[in-house]
């Protein structure tokens, strides 16, 4: 008898072990988004709407949808004004968002190519949410925070309310999962100051690189295809624009109310070929995916780059 309570036990303290190991993937918040949204057909004014927003969303938010309000300074009036500058965008997407929780699965299979890929992985947090058509995803530590109505979207959503950068990027980032892929590296690089151009440009990238070749999963296909076509150009105009100002990143990265004549956040693409460069000259894959993880190495990285001064053909 004994023994059968010791057997218990370890199966106990084991089955807790691998529960706390495995992440916590939160889709809550989308279901209180939308009983809010519901709601609101019976708000008799603009303050009554703000106030239904706050009370049944915000105010019922989980703790980690608390922190992406905290990161990104969501409140309820700028839901609210979105909901009512775009109402055939909302209904569009609403089915997609709320497929999110069949979707758990998906997720879960993706992280786990990353743990067989990268040594140490620490399985990340996952909250989708609905944001303020500001994010598509970002993160906090370990927490990755995906802004569901842009990650969500397909090239069936309805745009036509949209402009400018929005109605360019609306159904362009493949699926849910390109945009966890690509937050997940974010969540594996070692801290470091990101000082200039370089560093963001190969944050970015890096992201981008080990994302698709980890899963095969991109979040930036319009800015890929453009950067192949124009490539001999970007890479002039980047060199010029870091010797120029090293610290200025307007011009490549999170410029997408600026860029009017072409793709923005053109920066993803020029980091991505850094750092696949650097992984195909590297001899020693492993030690490679190491290095690229690491913030610190990014200007040895940058000033290793072939890429960026060979010759254009």
């Amino acid at each position: 008898m004994k023994k059968l309570h010791l057997l218990i036990l370890f199966l106990s303290i084991s089955g807790f072990a691998n529960s706390q190991d495995k992440q916590i993937i939160e889709t809550i918040d989308i279901e209180n988004f939308w009983r809010a949204f519901d709601k609101l057909s019976n708000a008799s004014s603009k303050k009554d709407s703000i106030s239904i927003i706050q009370t049944e969303y915000i105010d019922n938010s989980t703790e980690f949808f608390k922190e992406f309000i905290k990161v990104r300074n969501f409140n309820a009036e700028e839901y609210n004004t979105l909901i009512a500058k775009y109402p055939r965008f909302w209904n569009s997407i609403r089915p997609e968002t709320e497929n999110v929780q069949n979707r758990k699965y998906d997720v879960e299979q993706l992280l786990d190519k990353y743990e067989k890929e990268i040594p140490n992985f620490k399985r990340p947090n996952v909250c989708f949410a609905i944001g303020c058509l500001r994010t598509g995803g970002t993160v906090s530590k370990n927490l990755i925070l995906i802004g569901t109505e842009i990650a969500a979207s397909t090239p069936d959503t309805e745009k036509s309310e949209l402009s400018g950068w929005l109605k360019s990027v609306i159904g362009t980032f493949g699926d849910i999962e390109s945009m966890v892929s690509h937050e997940t590296v974010h969540t594996q690089q070692k801290k470091g100051r990101l000082s200039d151009l370089v560093d963001h440009t190969l944050n970015e990238g890096v992201a981008d690189f080990l994302s698709e070749k980890i899963s095969g999963l991109t979040i930036n296909k319009v800015a890929y295809k453009y950067g192949s076509e124009n490539d001999c150009f970007l890479r002039k105009e980047f060199l010029a624009d870091y010797s120029k100002n090293k610290t200025d990143i307007s011009n490549w990265l999170y410029n997408g109310s600026r860029s009017k004549d072409r793709p923005a956040d053109l920066g993803y693409y020029i980091g991505y070929r850094i750092a696949e460069e650097y992984y195909y000259k590297s001899t020693n894959k492993k030690k490679a995916v190491g290095d690229l993880l690491n913030r610190k190495n990014y200007k040895k990285i940058f000033k290793k780059s072939e890429y960026l001064r060979k010759s254009c053909s």
